[in-house]
């Protein structure tokens, strides 16, 4: 069980988390709620970790992941036609396997309005993140390199008022493979390294600056949609960048509000053991 104690809005709130092994509980003051979707953006986060080279070398989910979690914080609509979307696909897909086109149109245009309005999102979070990623992979590196964000729907955006239509086209293929071939589930977002994709022509180097680059754009970005100064916590801090650009990104880390990180060397800050939930031990 982990508990959040924060004040916004000059009111002090909580927000915790917990697993007994068997169910999940959720509460947000005195709220219990069953889902992660109700409590998304009460307590804007960024959370900086190794895992995040997958958002380079990874798989398209990794990326859409990246953009629900960020538009989830800032915008509940975007929850709402995510959770539509999806609920609808399942039904379609279901469908889709047992070779039935019975009611299979009522849930392609419940799909069709949900995936306007994740795309035009997607597009809009990608162009705004854009320049604040090489802003913060220029500050980091310091050298002319360009780094760049390229959103890759499944459906053209240009063919956004055609969705319905694009669906019935490819009823007959899907109803032979028994799955949605096409739509924001199958979205993707391509890191960019001086014009060419990142993921197969950066070094390691600059692959982790523009992690960190994003990252931080990211955090920007949260803070000027929800108007609070969000959280950044950084997984493993000093592993990400070199020696070099770790000194820059610590230097930076004062402007970022409250920081929360984890390291595997010890500082002078002293290190603290907990074991069951109980501090046993502070080593100055």
């Amino acid at each position: 069980f982990v508990e959040a104690h924060f004040i916004r809005d000059s009111v002090e709130q909580s927000l915790g988390i917990g697993f007994d092994g068997k169910n999940r509980r959720v509460h947000y003051n005195a709220t219990q709620f069953q889902s992660f979707s109700h409590v998304l953006g009460i307590l804007p986060s960024v959370l900086y970790s190794p895992k995040d080279s997958a958002l380079i070398s990874g798989s398209p989910q990794e990326r859409r992941r990246f953009l629900n979690i960020q538009l989830a914080q800032t915008d509940p609509l975007y929850v709402h036609h995510l959770m539509r979307y999806h609920k609808a696909m399942k039904h379609r897909n279901a469908l889709l396997k047992i070779k039935s086109e019975q009611a299979i149109e009522s849930w392609e245009q419940m799909m069709s309005d949900s995936a306007r309005y994740l795309m035009h999102r997607r597009k809009q979070l990608i162009d705004a993140l854009r320049p604040k990623v090489e802003a913060y992979a220029h500050f980091l590196s310091g050298d002319q390199d360009t780094f760049d964000l390229h959103y890759e729907p499944s459906i053209s955006l240009k063919k956004q008022d055609q969705i319905e239509v694009l669906y019935r086209k490819q009823r007959p293929k899907e109803l032979i493979i028994g799955s949605t071939l096409i739509g924001p589930h199958r979205d993707d977002l391509h890191i960019i390294y001086n014009k060419r994709e990142a993921k197969s022509f950066a070094s390691e180097g600059q692959k982790r600056t523009c992690i960190a680059a994003l990252k931080m754009a990211e955090w920007d970005e949260l803070k000027m949609q929800t108007e609070v100064t969000p959280l950044f916590s950084i997984d493993v801090f000093g592993v990400h960048l070199d020696p070099t650009r770790t000194k820059i990104l610590q230097e930076k880390l004062s402007s970022f509000g409250q920081v929360l990180l984890t390291s595997p060397e010890e500082n002078e800050s002293g290190t603290l053991y907990i074991e069951k939930g109980k501090l046993l031990q502070k080593i100055p």
